[in-house]
């Protein structure tokens, strides 16, 4: 009778239990040790995340930082970022530190946001700024490919994969300024063949600092058919 019982999720259950005791996991920011239920961010650091105040549109930060650049429908962003801050700590935790729980739970609770957004302009598709070949593989995933797929299941909207590819590899631009960033993207990304049947798709990734990356992606889609396009990204430096 007792063997009927443990099924499935039974099992499951346990062993993520167990794992739960044998490998306590710590909030990355404040340090205490984390819930089953939680991600790699407690509740309690997540309510204090500086949250945008920004909606979704062509005013929104992330919209406005590509004007006269490239065209977009609209933009969004769900954190301000600011280096050694808690902002920081999640970001860093998403890149380097296989927060792959947290990444994809921030995606949805992004297309959350959005779904409540009376100026959101639903798009046909996700399309994850890439990562090079590489790169992705030594670290393991590509932390803006995970957002997306939060975002999918929130939004019910499919994730592009490999249409879009990063061809040469670059090196970290945390420290360079604006004009450095802008060459240092050129030629970088293509198109690995053409949008067809697509009108609108959201350009997605982890960070958003000068534009430069969203820039050269969008440019490449446009190249590639695309008609429209938004920019959705965790964060936003200011």
């Amino acid at each position: 009778m007792v063997a009927k019982k443990m099924g499935p999720r039974f099992v499951k259950q346990a062993v993520a239990d167990w794992l739960d005791f044998a490998f306590p996991r710590s909030c990355v920011c404040c340090g205490d040790l984390l819930l089953p239920s939680e991600m790699e961010l407690c509740w309690v650091c997540y309510a204090k995340l500086p949250f945008s105040v920004h909606g979704y549109g062509i005013q929104n930060p992330v919209a406005k930082s590509l004007w006269g650049r490239v065209p977009v429908m609209g933009g969004y962003y769900l954190l301000n970022y600011q280096s050694r801050t808690m902002t920081s700590n999640v970001l860093k935790s998403l890149k380097y530190d296989g927060g792959l729980i947290m990444a994809k739970r921030m995606g949805e609770l992004m297309g959350e946001e959005l779904l409540l957004d009376p100026m959101y302009s639903r798009c046909d598709a996700l399309i994850p700024v890439p990562m090079h070949p590489k790169k992705e593989l030594k670290r393991g995933y590509n932390p803006a490919l995970v957002i997306a797929q939060g975002l999918s299941e929130s939004l019910g909207i499919p994730v592009i994969e490999r249409v879009l590819v990063k061809q040469n590899t670059t090196v970290s631009q945390t420290k360079k300024n604006r004009l450095e960033r802008w060459y240092q993207t050129q030629h970088v990304f293509g198109l690995n063949g053409l949008l067809t049947g697509v009108g609108h798709v959201a350009l997605v990734d982890d960070v958003f600092t000068t534009g430069a990356t969203a820039e050269r992606c969008l440019r490449s889609l446009y190249a590639g058919g695309l008609e429209k396009a938004s920019v959705i990204s965790l964060a936003f430096t200011v």
